[in-house]
């Protein structure tokens, strides 16, 4: 008799101990899960939210300022000198990156070396993006290096010639070194060279090969350095 109940109570208390472990591992995950889910809304709980140009962390305007940068370049067209006026500028962050665009136009009569026809000459201009970091820029002599990517045209011109020879258009890009010198506080002195790659392109007897190229520059670079 005292068997039996022993028996019993043991498989009672068997039987209330697996209950208790079933329902316990699920009350564990749902207590985690709510604790989890406390302390997310308690780290997004702010009396703000965070926002670019806003209160929050984002853009300090305190270190945005603006350049322009104007220079001459020196390259070759297929075969022959030509000279460039090359302008660009944007807004810089922080004095070591800037945004912006540029433009790129040819000053003289480029004489091609494949064009049979005598007495015309080569008009070149492309504009696009531009991307600037500048680096050590606080210091007396410091590097920068010009990123272009853009849109480009050439045709062939004559002031003596009624010729209609129409034009080619492509895509280039431009990576350049440049040293630079602050001058005073608001004005750079800069001098380096870059290398020109046009896309695909025809044009008369030439192609991307005979336009691509490197490029010299001298200039000077004004505007607002924070």
């Amino acid at each position: 008799m005292a068997l039996s109940v022993l028996t019993t109570a043991a498989i009672y208390s068997n039987s209330n101990l697996n209950n208790l472990l079933m329902y316990k591992t699920p009350l564990r995950i749902l207590a985690t899960i709510f604790c989890l889910a406390t302390l997310s809304v308690q780290a997004q709980d702010s009396p703000e939210a965070k926002t670019l140009f806003g209160k929050g962390n984002g853009i300090n305007t305190k270190k945005l300022g603006f350049n322009v940068a104007p220079s001459i370049g020196y390259t070759r067209f297929d075969g022959s000198d030509a000279a460039l006026f090359h302008l660009r500028g944007g807004v810089n962050f922080s004095d070591r990156l800037t945004l912006g665009a540029y433009y790129s136009v040819s000053l003289n009569n480029v004489a091609p070396q494949s064009e049979p026809i005598p007495n015309i000459y080569l008009d070149y201009w492309s504009f696009g993006f531009l991307a600037e970091p500048t680096l050590f820029a606080k210091k007396l002599v410091h590097v920068t290096l010009p990123i272009t990517l853009g849109y480009g045209e050439v045709e062939m011109d004559s002031e003596q010639l009624d010729v209609d020879l129409g034009e080619s258009n492509f895509f280039q890009g431009e990576v350049a070194l440049m040293l630079e010198a602050n001058l005073i506080k608001n004005l750079r002195f800069n001098v380096g060279a870059g290398y020109r790659q046009l896309g695909s392109m025809s044009y008369r007897n030439m192609n991307q090969n005979d336009l691509s190229g490197p490029t010299l520059y001298i200039g000077l670079r004004a505007g607002l350095f924070r």
